[in-house]
């Protein structure tokens, strides 16, 4: 297991049209491939549908390609066999819905490149078979998710964070109303990294303005050291 090479994770927006030119702005505001790493994610798509050449985030894609910002594919265990094969494409795949720690022994060799899960409340087993793991919400979510309204999933707050970050073995990239304001106390508690959704894919001169912040907060951390994979 290598430390994930990205501090800030943009992840799409679950429904409506994304904008390809933000990816400009990222770049502007100093985010490029040695800092950024962008989630293609859209619940309940067939993985194949994320990459799509006439998809919904088929621009965003092509944009990220040419601009060499790595991207990585968010999948649903069910259909992780599906997406294997798109691995290639990719660098990399995410389970979402907490993935048991044997479904991820069993992927960990069967992956070529990054390995994610998302996670939520109290610490799961499971660091060694994966590059990180993607914990919310940290703080309330900016963003709604369909079918859920405003705020409905809890928070576990910094106390939270810190709970996973506590085993030196856990790669936690913070998720949940994380923009320049949190990112700091975030990086505090022991995340090695900072994800968003709105903070990436707001309005084009709020969202330069809000990741040259979070660049900027990101830059001075330390490299995050973790044992070498079984």
């Amino acid at each position: 297991m290598s430390r994930p090479p990205f501090r800030l994770l943009a992840i799409t927006p679950p429904e409506g049209l994304v904008d390809a030119d933000l990816v400009d702005r990222w770049l502007a505001a100093g985010a490029g491939a040695d800092t950024l790493a962008v989630l293609l994610r859209q619940p309940g798509a067939a993985p194949r549908a994320l990459l799509a050449p006439g998809g919904r985030l088929a621009a965003l894609v092509r944009r990220c390609r040419d601009r060499g910002l790595p991207l990585l594919l968010s999948v649903d265990p069910a259909a992780i066999d599906l997406a294997l094969d798109l691995s290639s494409e990719t660098a990399g795949l995410h389970l979402r819905g907490d993935p048991s720690p044997a479904l991820l022994a069993d992927l960990r060799p069967r992956v070529g490149g990054l390995l994610g899960r998302s996670c939520h409340g109290a610490p799961q087993p499971g660091h060694p078979a994966v590059d990180y793991t993607l914990l919310a919400p940290i703080f309330v979510p900016t963003t709604v998710q369909p079918g859920l309204p405003l705020g409905s999933k809890r928070p576990i707050g910094l106390a939270g964070l810190r709970a996973w970050t506590a085993d030196p073995s856990a790669a936690v990239v913070a998720l949940g109303g994380v923009g320049p304001s949190t990112a700091g106390d975030c990086l505090a508690a022991g995340a090695i990294a900072l994800a968003g959704i709105g903070v990436f894919f707001g309005p084009p001169d709020r969202v330069e303005q809000d990741v040259a912040a979070l660049r900027a907060i990101v830059r001075p951390g330390p490299a995050h050291v973790l044992p070498p994979r079984p």
